[in-house]
């Protein structure tokens, strides 16, 4: 029985572990719901928007997505260009009010806050001063969510290393839906501890409780025979 549960308790720790890879110390987290403004007129190429932005736009898509590492470059940097100060995603496959959150995470030795920046398209080529089409799209109007998300970092401690705010600094960026007013991968997670929790109390309880009746009728006898 104890090897039994000891295999359990060592698969949920296993299991656990895997939904929570690469969570590191220091979190920024961004909430936000797409709107009829974030709907991107015909004349709002996608290709346009990716040439304006510095080291281009790196794609997040809904309902999950975890981005590989990046590295970004602190505000405070001497020796950095603006495409190494600045980080680019377009939110794609997103749905008219549905909740997400942009969610950065990077190590607390770093001593960096990062900041996160959404744009409609038209902003960003106001951004760029480039002409926007003033086209009002509807929730009913057909066109493209889009949502531009700008991620910066500023250097925000001490340190007795020198030269340390040109270090250049890793993160790791994840894109999620809510559901039911929890992230997606939580409710996996939930998901799992409730198949933990039946199968203990339909398969791991009933052997325990025919286990101890069993116990219990064989020591009756012995236990009857000391009374008399």
């Amino acid at each position: 029985m104890a090897l039994r549960f000891s295999q359990t308790l060592l698969l949920v720790i296993a299991t656990l572990m895997c939904l929570c890879r690469n969570v590191t110390a220091n979190t920024c987290i961004r909430h936000f719901s797409p709107s009829a403004a974030h709907k991107s007129p015909d004349g709002h190429t996608l290709d346009l928007i990716t040439g304006l932005t510095p080291g281009g736009v790196a794609v997040l898509s809904a309902p999950y997505m975890l981005a590989p590492i990046a590295t970004i470059s602190t505000q405070q940097s001497t020796n950095a260009s603006r495409a190494d100060k600045e980080q680019w995603y377009r939110l794609d496959t997103l749905q008219l009010g549905a909740p997400y959150e942009l969610r950065i995470s990077n190590a607390a030795a770093t001593g960096v806050d990062f900041e996160i920046e959404l744009y409609t398209a038209d902003d960003v080529l106001r951004l760029h001063n480039k002409p926007t089409d003033n086209t009002e799209l509807s929730s009913e109007t057909e066109g493209r969510l889009a949502i531009y998300a700008k991620v910066t970092a500023s250097y925000a401690g001490y340190s007795t290393w020198s030269d340390v705010e040109n270090w250049p600094i890793s993160y790791v960026i994840v894109l999620e839906k809510h559901i039911a007013g929890l992230p997606v991968q939580a409710l996996k997670l939930i998901a799992v501890l409730v198949l933990v929790v039946l199968f203990g109390l339909l398969v791991e309880t009933p052997r325990l409780i025919s286990k101890i009746n069993s116990v219990v009728a064989e020591e009756r006898p012995k236990l009857m025979s000391k009374l008399e």
